[in-house]
């Protein structure tokens, strides 16, 4: 589209592009300078708009940061209804929710640095949102009938706690990520390499499957 004198018009932004273009290019600055290190400016740079307009759409630098968090925990979320866990036999549900749960974070490494970064600030904003809170709670509830359905029909020997179990699950798939580069160096084996994570994979799903067929010890 042209002017009367022949000049292209400017286009007008699409708001719910530009506001996923500032989500993605914050997820990125907080993910590799945390909250307070973050630069309202070179998330706009990114984009190519002013702070003006980011501050139209999130408000202050705090709000898109609990915005950010909101984002990665619920897409996540999102991620393990789709699983649809409830339609499986329980040890093919288990195995499911934890091989799912190891490529998560092997794939996503910017949740991986931005959810490090907010336990750095001890949950001072994750806290304050209670989308990411609401969201979780199907997830424990989703374990704790597969842990009672599995124990029942004797395809688990025992049960667990189901945020325990879901911590397990978590540490066997992100603390080789956080830990890599030292581990590496401490240890001399490449714990960030492809075969060395895809043995993880296939030893995180064990150790879980393992613990469940394990009959309690009697004191």
């Amino acid at each position: 589209m042209t002017d009367p004198i022949g000049k292209t018009a400017p286009r007008s932004r699409d708001p719910e592009r530009t506001r996923a273009q500032l989500m993605d290019a914050a997820l990125t600055e907080f993910g590799d300078h945390g909250f307070h290190g973050a630069r309202v400016d070179r998330i706009t740079k990114t984009v190519g708009c002013n702070a003006r307009l980011l501050y139209h759409y999130f408000g202050s630098k705090e709000k898109l940061y609990i915005a950010a968090l909101e984002h990665i925990f619920t897409d996540i979320r999102a991620q393990e209804r789709q699983l649809e866990l409830e339609r499986l036999p329980p040890r093919a549900a288990m195995e499911r929710l934890v091989g799912f749960t190891f490529d998560f974070f092997d794939s996503n490494p910017l949740f991986v640095k931005v959810a490090r970064n907010e336990n750095l600030l001890e949950g001072r904003y994750i806290v304050q949102t209670e989308a990411v809170r609401a969201s979780s709670q199907p997830l424990i509830d989703a374990i704790t009938k597969i842990l009672k359905q599995g124990y029942a029909e004797g395809a688990f020997a025992r049960s667990y706690d189901p945020l325990q179990l879901y911590v397990t699950i978590v540490a066997l798939s992100a603390h080789h990520l956080n830990n890599g580069h030292t581990f590496s160096a401490i240890f001399g084996v490449d714990l960030l390499s492809v075969k060395w994570r895809a043995e993880r994979r296939s030893h995180a799903i064990a150790f879980v499957m393992n613990a469940l067929d394990a009959v309690p010890l009697t004191r």
